[in-house]
């Protein structure tokens, strides 16, 4: 049975962000489903190590997105699924507000993400990522809570 087409893993490439797309990945393989990986860049962040900072003959811009790029083919080869549709926006919206309306664009059927805390008092006051896609998703969403990541 198809209980999904199109399964949309969000991930800001932390490890319960991987854990989540190993359970997507799964489901996207149960479903016969095409797997979407998606990053969100919220803005231009200053605080990235020299690894991912461009040269100085190069855009930050589009070296950012690039680099993002090629994480999410990385992501991909490691999940045995090159085949995945990758995305990577940079955008000054919300990451959940980016997300949200991706899925609602695209027809996804299942958001699949990682949330790293549980009812944390900044959670609560500021929404996570999670709790914010959750709340404003067209379809189905699939929490993975870092917890998990011991088994």
């Amino acid at each position: 049975m198809k209980f999904y087409n199109r399964i949309m893993l969000a991930t800001d490439f932390s490890p319960v962000s991987e854990l989540a797309a190993k359970k997507g990945a799964v489901f996207a393989r149960e479903c016969e489903a095409e797997l979407i990986l998606f990053h969100v860049i919220e803005h231009f962040p200053e605080h990235l190590t020299h690894y991912k900072i461009a040269h100085e003959e190069m855009d930050p811009e589009h070296f950012i997105v690039d680099r993002a790029g090629k994480d999410l083919d990385a992501l991909a080869e490691k999940l045995g699924m090159p085949e995945a549709t990758k995305e990577v926006r940079l955008t000054t919206r919300s990451a959940k507000a980016e997300i949200s309306k991706f899925a609602s664009d695209h027809d996804v059927d299942l958001i699949v993400i990682g949330a790293r805390g549980r009812n944390s008092l900044i959670d609560i006051l500021s929404g996570s990522t999670a709790v914010g896609v959750v709340r404003a998703a067209p379809c189905d969403v699939f929490v993975i809570h870092e917890r998990e990541q011991s088994e």
